[in-house]
């Protein structure tokens, strides 16, 4: 049973819409109406989305607070253009959305590395994706391009996003964004996390997406990971079930010789969808 100071709050059924859900809603029947300008939309959002990781972003490192609590931290501070690239995103997931008939399950390639460092989640994350999306890159010249130091993977940094920037570096398949998410996000960041989710592993040959976990002693954990600490940890989200509801990722601390409780860690794992939001919560998602 989770500690009070964690119990996840119960969400109504009522949604309530926020700036970009709003935003998303008002377009998308006339974009779905018109494919032509569904294309166009999608096109104008690979484009911008391109040059947003780029961009200095503010820092937001890879560690913690040093406390066994995320309660009322805010959502991690993005960049303007950031922010922009992800609303245009979304204008186009909502579209296509609006126009695609999904799978109920969706599931890449298995690509599980094992983390050849403790503070390698990122680097390992990221030679991952790229190798389901058909890109080969080490952990070591991941670590390289990502600025990993000893203290992991920044979230974002005076080079900008570090994981989507390396990522699109490496493949051309996506345009990666960053959304950032509060300690406890609401129904409807559930519901666009799902969205998304839907979306990348579906249009085209399927893209994975990269979570970044903020857990805390007393909160909810990834598969094995020991739940009286609190760990941020990157890793490679590759799948879905029943329509978006659960997530389905592999898991880099599997195997990894320099983490004492790797062997408790599957390599693949699948959680509630809104668990994983929560899991995701004071850091985000790489879409």
């Amino acid at each position: 049973m989770l500690a009070a100071r964690w119990r996840v709050p119960i969400i109504t059924v009522t949604i309530a819409v926020g700036t970009v859900g709003a935003l998303v809603t008002s377009i998308t029947g006339a974009l779905a109406a018109h494919p032509v300008a569904a294309a166009a939309a999608q096109g104008r959002s690979h484009a911008g989305s391109r040059l947003a990781p780029s961009q200095t972003a503010p820092l937001v490192s890879d560690a913690g607070g040093g406390s066994r609590f995320k309660q009322g931290l805010a959502a991690p501070r993005m960049s303007r253009a950031m922010l922009a690239a992800n609303v245009r995103k979304q204008r186009a997931a909502a579209a296509y959305l609006a126009a695609a008939r999904p799978a109920a399950a969706r599931y890449l390639a298995r690509t599980q590395q094992p983390q050849i460092r403790n503070y390698f989640c990122g680097p390992a994350t990221v030679a991952e994706m790229l190798a389901q999306l058909g890109a080969r890159l080490s952990q070591s010249a991941a670590a390289r391009e990502l600025g990993t130091s000893g203290a992991g993977t920044d979230w974002s940094d005076k080079t900008g996003y570090p994981v989507p920037r390396v990522l699109d570096a490496n493949q051309k398949k996506n345009s990666y964004v960053a959304v950032g998410l509060p300690w406890t996000p609401d129904g409807n960041q559930i519901r666009t996390y799902e969205g998304d989710l839907v979306t990348d592993l579906n249009r085209g040959a399927g893209v994975p997406l990269a979570g970044d976990a903020y857990e805390v002693p007393g909160g909810p954990h990834l598969v094995g990971h020991p739940e009286s600490q609190e760990i941020l940890h990157w890793f490679d989200i590759r799948g879905y079930a029943r329509s978006g509801a659960v997530t389905a990722y592999e898991d880099s601390v599997h195997g990894a010789p320099s983490i004492a409780w790797s062997s408790s860690v599957p390599a693949y794992s699948a959680l509630p969808s809104p668990m994983v939001v929560y899991i995701l919560g004071a850091r985000g998602y790489v879409w």
